[in-house]
């Protein structure tokens, strides 16, 4: 059965990029959060801001007043507030530095589509519900959160150290992997180990 998702989802690589902004509600806060933990730089604009946002402290660089088109100079993604007025004046200032935009609550206006994401180890896990209130997104994002195998991350740090390895001693495509979807499995059923005990086993069952 065909998707029904009119989307291709990528990631975007936001580390020691500049972020902006504009409005500073609670749910902004929380997309705020997510590209501080992706490394980016986060700039605010907003009169009002609230408390959430506000308790992010120096981690963001707030501004206490309107946007202003030269404010997003530099700029990878610019994200609007659904409280903005006038969002089409905030796309074109972005455009115009060629920025990736997205306002909340209307995808059809925006660039791109904005989901919640966890982060383990290596793993990234990505959630989108377009017309869904963002609670919703975060609700799915959490369940599988919480499906994530303790002793994945481990995992993944062993695996990226023997792939080379792999890749010599199992020359076949097709039954490396199949070996790399065996081992995978074993972390859905293995108590967590740490990336080393993880190594010697992945060496261990390259040898078999």
């Amino acid at each position: 059965m065909a998707s029904l998702f009119p989307y291709y989802p990528v990631f975007l690589d936001l580390a020691g990029r500049s972020v902006v902004l504009i409005g500073a509600d609670a749910a902004m806060a929380g997309l705020a959060r997510q590209f501080l933990a992706a490394g980016a730089g986060v700039s605010v604009f907003d009169t009002s801001p609230s408390d959430a946002m506000r308790a992010l402290g120096s981690g963001i660089r707030l501004k206490l007043r309107r946007w202003r088109p030269e404010d997003f100079q530099g700029a990878a993604l610019v994200i609007c507030s659904g409280d903005e007025p006038r969002p089409s004046r905030v796309r074109t200032a972005a455009r115009a530095q060629q920025a990736v935009f997205h306002v909340l609550g209307a995808p059809e206006s925006s660039d791109v589509m904005l989901g919640g994401v966890t982060a383990a180890g290596a793993l990234a896990l990505g959630v989108a519900v377009p017309g869904a209130p963002w609670a919703v997104t975060e609700a799915v994002r959490a369940r599988l959160a919480a499906a994530v195998p303790a002793g994945l991350p481990a995992f993944l740090e062993a695996a990226a150290r023997v792939r080379s390895e792999a890749g010599k001693r199992i020359p076949d495509d097709a039954q490396r992997a199949q070996f790399w979807r065996e081992a995978t499995e074993r972390v859905f059923v293995s108590s967590p180990m740490s990336a080393n005990e993880w190594e010697v086993l992945l060496r261990k069952w390259i040898e078999e």
